[in-house]
């Protein structure tokens, strides 16, 4: 058994030690989980529908608590923490309300028997993943679906937020007696890899860097198992010349700056045409400048974003804001601009996970598309544009990412799924697409009459 220790990374103070769990330990949880999903799939839409309101009335009562975990662990600020557990809260009324009419029976319009229809039936134990930097939204907005479908969830979360996964565990034991819903085992590689093998586990989803995708795909794909990857991501905001300049600069530093610019799908390469170039530049720099700054999650993290500003300036990339971590404790790092008036294509590679964002000069809509579609990753993007008509048919047909926008930035939304192409991943979660992923489609037919 290994233990590791979670800390603060404002102040570098360690906060609580932990031990992973044994094998032994979370084939335990599976065996329970297994027990638990057959009584769960049984449950009406009905019963399900108010466990999941009753999620979100719980996590409502532990936002602050829940905030200030994620602050302390991963530098959240609490006001964006608050929020984001509203969200959660939102995605579980959403699916409460929504999931039974996703997956009501569907009947074929036609078939060779004499009646015919589809039927979306769960598929078990689904092992999830998570990431450190949005703790709580990736688990929910993957499991408000999963559950509503039937399934139940053996969560591994990021040591680095071990706290908040142990709130999370808490947070579904409380629900109800009858059954646990998800089961938080904090296991290291090793037993993750067997967790993912073992037969009681039905599906696997992961979110996290594109190198961790690949790895735990292997294990799934060696199994057989069902997988969902949200892995990294490398955005791109493209500012065509008859963009509203002014309006496209703050929209392009909110991109940036999601979760302090640690998130996949926040805005990391802006792609801007020349003619309104320096326009644009410099109402991007005010804004990031006004901008308030957490910590990174990880004093780690900080030496990271330290090298690639190094990488990104040996590229020919010019700092016109930012560019050295202060002196002291703590994972700070500030807000950062980087111009390249030439194109280097390593830079399209790079996921820089801070609050480091590269402007790339061009002269062309064709060659910003280019740039844009040149990088590895397509996880989400954008157009700045008046003609909106343009805008959408590019962002459609040209620019390849799995979530694209005009004149704003990707946010995700139960609503509408959410996924990316490419190194960045494969399935789709939120949305009616994101539910499906988890059931068996499974075709019911009848030969003869029915009485």
């Amino acid at each position: 058994m290994s233990s590791f220790s979670t800390v603060n990374p404002a102040t570098g103070d360690v906060l609580k030690t932990y031990e992973h769990v044994t094998w032994e330990g979370a084939q335990k949880a599976i065996s329970d989980a297994a027990k638990d999903f057959q009584v769960w799939r049984k449950a009406s839409w009905e019963e399900r529908s108010q466990v999941l309101h009753n999620l979100a009335s719980s996590l409502r009562s532990h936002k602050t608590e829940i905030a200030q975990m994620m602050h302390q662990e991963m530098g959240k600020l609490i006001s964006e923490g608050k929020a984001e557990v509203e969200k959660c809260a939102v995605t579980c009324e959403f699916y409460a309300k929504e999931a039974p009419g996703m997956l009501r029976n569907q009947a074929a319009v036609s078939s060779p028997y004499t009646h015919a229809e589809v039927s979306f039936q769960p598929v078990g134990v689904v092992f999830s993943i998570m990431p450190w930097n949005f703790p709580l939204w990736q688990t929910i907005r993957f499991a408000a679906p999963a559950l509503m479908a039937g399934n139940v969830i053996v969560l591994k979360h990021a040591d680095l937020t071990a706290g908040t996964a142990e709130l999370i565990g808490k947070i579904f034991s409380d629900l109800t007696s009858k059954y646990k819903l998800l089961r938080n085992i904090q296991v290291d590689h090793d037993v993750a890899a067997k967790v993912i093998a073992d037969p009681r586990v039905h599906g696997v989803t992961f979110t996290g860097s594109s190198a961790g995708g690949k790895s735990v795909a292997m294990e799934a794909a060696k199994n057989l198992k069902k997988i969902v990857l949200e892995l990294g991501g490398s955005d791109a905001y493209l500012v065509l010349e008859d963009a509203d300049v002014e309006a496209a600069a703050k929209i392009c530093v909110k991109a940036r700056l999601v979760n302090c610019g640690q998130s996949c799908v926040a805005g990391k390469r802006f792609i801007v045409h020349e003619k309104i170039s320096k326009e644009f530049i410099q109402h991007f720099v005010n804004e990031m400048k006004a901008a308030e700054i957490a910590p990174l999650a990880s004093v780690k993290f900080k030496k990271q974003i330290m090298e690639q500003v190094e990488k990104l300036k040996s590229w020919g990339g010019k700092v016109v804001l930012g560019g050295s971590a202060p002196q002291g404790a703590g994972a700070f790092y500030p807000a950062t601009v980087v111009v390249f008036e030439k194109d280097h294509p390593e830079l399209h590679k790079e996921e820089v996970f801070g609050p480091v964002a590269s402007i790339l000069v061009v002269r062309s809509t064709e060659e910003a598309l280019q740039a844009a579609n040149s990088s590895p990753y397509g996880l989400g993007g954008g157009v700045f544009t008046r003609d909106l008509k343009k805008g959408k048919e590019l962002i459609e047909k040209e620019l390849q990412a799995g979530f694209v926008v005009v004149n704003d930035y990707v946010k995700s939304d139960p609503r509408i799924p959410f996924g990316g192409v490419k190194e960045s991943g494969y399935g789709r979660e939120l949305g009616h697409f994101g539910i499906l992923e988890f059931v068996n489609i499974k075709t019911v037919a009848v030969a003869g009459e029915m009485k």
